[in-house]
């Protein structure tokens, strides 16, 4: 049963890191038709092209994905479809399945409309083509459901992994969010399925970070910054959180859906003509903050403007991921805050308050706080001198989190909690799936082999 285990475990990661590579390149293949360009990464295609393309190209896009969600969804009930591509449902369900047809399209769907210039995170697509296979194979090798159920999560850790090149990331992704546990039965699986599915990955991909931004010294105005900067992030967090999950509830079905993305897939077009970094997932806007070329005034007005085009394109009906959003958003939050922060205490590079600010606000709209810090440290690969200030931000940050909601009390902190007298004592919410069919509603370069592993802009 181990050797079974194990051997389903490493095929697993090889379908999830080919079906990363896959989703990818069919990524960037739709940003190059959109917006017109085949070098250099997808802010700088989009900042190069007409206005009035910029509309069209996300508008058009907008109604070709909504017409492919309406197909998807006019045969059966919306949380039937959710239900059979969504990740967090098949973990909790007694036989743990995600029908691979239905959730490759949906996958699709979400490449294509991240591809256009929606504002949602592309993430979402390779984890639940990895979580589909890895149940699939677990089944036809004949483990039993609890070890299908492993797999599964897996699988979607292993699609993460892949398309970022975050294997210590996408391991604990899958055991700190999706399973919830530290068992030994768990932790190797996915350790090894996220290892295996970044190195399938590579030759596609590259094994470049997600973000090439160089080393980012601390110091005492940065630590003593991350201090002041967690509990903003927080409330930032809670806030981002709460506006998505009221946006996706308030998602209209059928025809009216599909109206619905066209028209904001539209605005947000028209939206971009000033604001190019509105467009995609966030991946430009997120390494402008990083390497310190986001100004004080643009990062306080995208910090606003990126959750609202973010929660817009859920309100419409489209399906995508929140992680690299959330992530760009605690980004443009560090480095206005950064900024403000070096008028009384000048000297530290403003990067590192970005990069300090997208953790915590990671930690909290993914309530993964464990996961968060390893995220961002593999996201730079040199951020490690980082590493005191952003444990100190992140720790504010979700505990400002948890006070305020309770719903963002992370997974790995509930058992400490029950029969405490801490707030949350007698009804702790459960850990709430990001919305949506791909485990978060609504779900993210160049054509060479170093072109940054994230297309989206």
């Amino acid at each position: 049963m181990r050797l079974r285990l194990l051997a389903a475990a490493v095929l697993t990661g090889v379908a999830a890191g080919l079906g990363g590579a896959a989703l990818t390149e069919l990524l960037h293949a739709v940003q190059h038709l959109a917006f017109g360009y085949t070098e250099n990464t997808f802010l700088v295609g989009v900042e190069r092209a007409a206005p009035l393309r910029r509309v069209l190209a996300v508008g058009i896009g907008g109604a070709v994905v909504a017409l492919g969600w309406w197909a998807q969804r006019r045969s059966r009930r919306v949380d039937e479809v959710a239900a059979r591509v969504s990740v967090p449902r098949a973990l909790t369900a007694d036989a743990p399945h995600l029908a691979v047809g239905a959730t490759v399209v949906d996958a699709v769907l979400q490449i294509a409309a991240v591809g256009v210039g929606g504002s949602l995170g592309r993430e979402g697509a390779p984890r639940q083509v990895g979580a589909a296979l890895g149940g699939w194979l677990a089944a036809r090798l004949g483990l039993p459901a609890a070890q299908q159920r492993t797999l599964l999560a897996c699988g979607a850790g292993a699609g993460l992994a892949a398309v970022y090149n975050v294997p210590l990331g996408g391991a604990l992704f899958t055991l700190e969010l999706l399973l919830a546990s530290r068992a030994l039965r768990d932790v190797v699986p996915a350790l090894v399925t996220s290892g295996v599915a970044t190195v399938v990955a590579w030759p596609a991909l590259s094994d470049a970070p997600t973000y090439q931004v160089g080393r980012l010294p601390a110091g005492g105005a940065v630590t003593v910054g991350a201090l002041l900067l967690g509990p903003v992030a927080g409330l930032a967090g809670v806030a981002f959180a709460r506006l998505t999950r009221a946006a996706h509830h308030r998602a209209p079905a059928g025809g009216r859906g599909a109206l619905a993305v066209t028209v904001v897939f539209t605005a947000l077009g028209a939206m971009a003509i000033p604001y190019p970094q509105l467009l995609g997932n966030g991946r430009g806007l997120a390494e402008l903050a990083f390497t310190g070329a986001l100004p004080l005034g643009l990062a306080a007005v995208l910090m606003l403007l990126k959750p609202l085009a973010t929660a817009a394109c859920l309100a419409g009906g489209a399906a995508g991921g929140l992680l690299t959003p959330s992530l760009a958003t605690g980004a443009a939050l560090g480095a206005a805050a950064g900024g403000a922060w070096t008028l009384l205490w000048p000297g530290a590079p403003l990067g590192a308050y970005a990069v300090v600010g997208a953790a915590a606000l990671l930690a909290v709209t993914q309530r993964a706080p464990v996961t968060a810090v390893v995220l961002v440290l593999e996201f730079l690969q040199g951020g490690g001198s980082l590493l005191g200030p952003i444990v100190l931000a992140v720790l504010g940050a979700t505990a400002t989190a948890s006070v305020l909601d309770r719903r963002q009390v992370p997974a790995v902190v509930r058992p400490l909690l029950r029969g405490s007298r801490f707030p949350h004592r007698r009804r702790l919410a459960p850990a709430a799936a990001p919305p949506g069919p791909g485990g978060s509603r609504g779900a993210r370069g160049a054509p060479t082999r170093t072109r940054p592993r994230d297309g989206g802009g």
